[in-house]
């Protein structure tokens, strides 16, 4: 098993969304990166998707041209699998969220990719146990759940299965935090890990305030946005409440806990949207009208006050790492 000095050639299997970003964050970081997809309009497609990723991190300072020249022709593409990962370290799987592609996608890496190379998956929350299920030696199998955009969101949750060895996990946490990332470790296999856990426990509740007409999604996004999401870069969950006091906070949870939505099926709300295809921005239409909207701009643009927040948030946690490969000279 490679430690994390040893980590150099890399190779991501799945070009969309995740996949092709992720690739980018390891070829800026100096490794020779092979991207695969097994549709090769996404793979050709992909040099372009990661060549105005690496325009937008220019623009905000987050990358010099040369080294987004650099990380762009690190990016080799390969439409067959073993070829793609012969040679890689570290093979990362971003394909579809659904166990059985994915555990069709680590039974032919069992076979093709170098028998020492860590293997991970970017799921989101399936169990890595249950993706690793084909996989003769499980032990070098282990979760990096990325969150999007791969190149401006610190966050790589690092998640270990049931025998995902030490090493594995060094290996890969090395290799992400050289890349310039934030790896987190999560030590036990749980549905959704940490951030989506958290992350949906807030999405269904402001949801059911959206059902009941408490406010507007406009205004329930402000006051995320201004309120406890304007602390949590700066502070976090435990470090503003115990700057609080944990007795205001247990007396806030006394009054509240009944009140909150305990739902265990997807929101209403979201089930209805769904059923009319109004499934966000792609579609036109979700929570927002985005009829009209440019969105190749909206992502850019969001992506731009990513990257910029990304200096404030580093600046902010002294053992934070930026989230890209920012020059300083």
């Amino acid at each position: 098993m490679p430690d994390e000095e040893a980590v150099g050639a890399c190779a991501v299997v799945g070009a969309g969304r995740m996949g092709h970003g992720i690739a980018l964050v390891y070829a800026l970081a100096g490794h020779p990166v092979t991207l695969y997809d097994v549709d090769e309009e996404t793979l050709a497609a992909s040099r372009d998707r990661i060549a105005g990723a690496l325009d937008t991190m220019v623009a905000a300072g987050a990358a010099t041209r040369d080294a987004a020249d650099d990380a762009l022709a690190n990016v080799a593409r390969d439409a067959d699998l073993k070829s793609a990962v012969a040679g890689a370290d570290l093979v990362t799987e971003a394909v579809a969220e659904d166990l059985e592609v994915k555990r069709a996608t680590f039974e032919a890496l069992d076979e093709h990719a170098e028998p020492d190379a860590v293997l991970a998956t970017n799921t989101s929350g399936l169990s890595i146990d249950d993706v690793a299920g084909p996989v003769d030696d499980a032990g070098r199998v282990l979760g990096t759940h990325w969150f999007n955009p791969p190149y401006a969101v610190p966050l790589v949750e690092v998640v270990r299965g049931t025998a995902t060895r030490d090493a594995a996990v060094e290996s890969a946490y090395g290799a992400l935090d050289a890349a310039g990332k934030t790896p987190v470790v999560v030590e036990k296999d749980v549905p959704g890990f940490i951030g989506n856990r958290i992350q949906a426990a807030m999405s269904y509740e402001a949801f059911s305030l959206l059902a009941r007409g408490v406010a507007t999604p406009a205004a329930i996004d402000r006051a995320v946005k201004a309120g406890f999401g304007f602390r949590l870069p700066i502070v976090g969950i435990f470090e503003k409440m115990d700057q609080s006091g944990l007795a205001i906070h247990r007396e806030v949870e006394r009054q509240l806990m009944g009140d909150l939505d305990r739902g265990t099926e997807p929101n209403p709300v979201i089930e209805e949207l769904v059923e009319r295809g109004e499934t966000g921005i792609d579609a036109g239409k979700g929570v927002y009208d985005w009829t009209g909207v440019d969105v190749d701009e909206t992502v850019a643009a969001r992506d731009r006050a990513l990257l910029e927040l990304g200096e404030v948030y580093e600046a902010a946690d002294p053992d934070a790492s930026p989230p890209a490969n920012y020059d300083r000279t």
